[in-house]
């Protein structure tokens, strides 16, 4: 192993450890070729105190600078170059019980229709409930332990496979097999109901659309105001009156001069 910074030396040895001799201890199972996932493993280094920095960059420096090279890194998984082979023959007997822990998120699922195991992969199951709890932490600070009734599930034809210490690995499990607290029950919401046909709705408004249409009243000067009916024309009758007095006076003041 080549000389490389104090930082990345100390996580090329955790990473030697991890991946190259107790996977096991931190909850990872490696595929028949010894690769993990990278994302589970960045999740348990960042529960491991002092490695909470490391990311998938660093991963990548490690195994570029190394010479010879200890690491592999294929897409989305990583790997030593000389593995850890910790899986035990299929078939042996399990415990009496074994334990999972969930999310709550996954709760009302895994309570409907039992435990299953990510695609491609098994489900991995600790034997005790302490482990179980620590492992799932990773992903929920409040973890549902799932007790499994793993001899029960074996005497039906369901295999288990043990892995390194502390570790079994299952297919899907049905919900009979399974002890775990019931969900917390979610309020339904209230229906609203329907408005009844021609009743108005609290709420609805429906506008005067031929009021609104009409032209806006003419603005009248300031201090004036609209004066009655009556007024009006006894005004207009007044102006009639003078104007036919006026007409008769000056027909009188014509007929003077004439006389004269």
């Amino acid at each position: 192993m080549i000389r490389l910074p104090r930082q990345l030396e100390g996580l090329a040895r955790m990473l030697t450890y991890i991946l190259g001799h107790r996977p096991d201890e931190f909850g990872l199972v490696l595929s028949e070729e010894g690769f993990a996932p990278i994302k589970p493993l960045l999740q348990v280094l960042s529960g491991e105190p002092g490695w909470g920095f490391v990311r998938r960059h660093h991963l990548e420096q490690v195994v570029g600078l190394l010479s010879p090279p200890a690491f592999e890194v294929a897409g989305e998984e990583i790997r030593a170059l000389e593995p850890a082979r910790l899986r035990r023959e299929p078939g042996e007997p399990p415990p009496t019980l074994l334990y999972a822990a969930i999310t709550p998120k996954a709760h009302p699922r895994v309570w409907e229709e039992g435990l299953k195991p990510p695609a491609e992969r098994e489900l991995v199951l600790s034997t005790t409930r302490d482990a179980a709890l620590k492992l799932e932490r990773r992903r929920s600070p409040d973890p549902i332990l799932v007790t499994v009734q793993a001899q029960a599930a074996a005497r039906r034809g369901l295999q288990f496979t043990g892995y390194g210490e502390g570790l079994y690995l299952a297919p899907a499990l049905p919900r009979d097999l399974l002890q775990l607290p019931p969900p917390p029950q979610v309020p339904e919401k209230p229906k609203a109901e329907k408005p009844r046909p021609g009743v108005p709705t609290p709420g609805s408004f429906f506008p005067d659309l031929p009021g609104m249409l009409q032209p806006p009243a003419k603005h009248r000067g300031k201090g004036k105001r609209d004066e009655p009916n009556w007024k009006s024309g006894a005004r207009a009758l007044r102006k009639e009156r003078g104007k036919g007095g006026n007409a008769l006076a000056r027909k009188g003041e014509k007929g003077k001069g004439r006389k004269g």
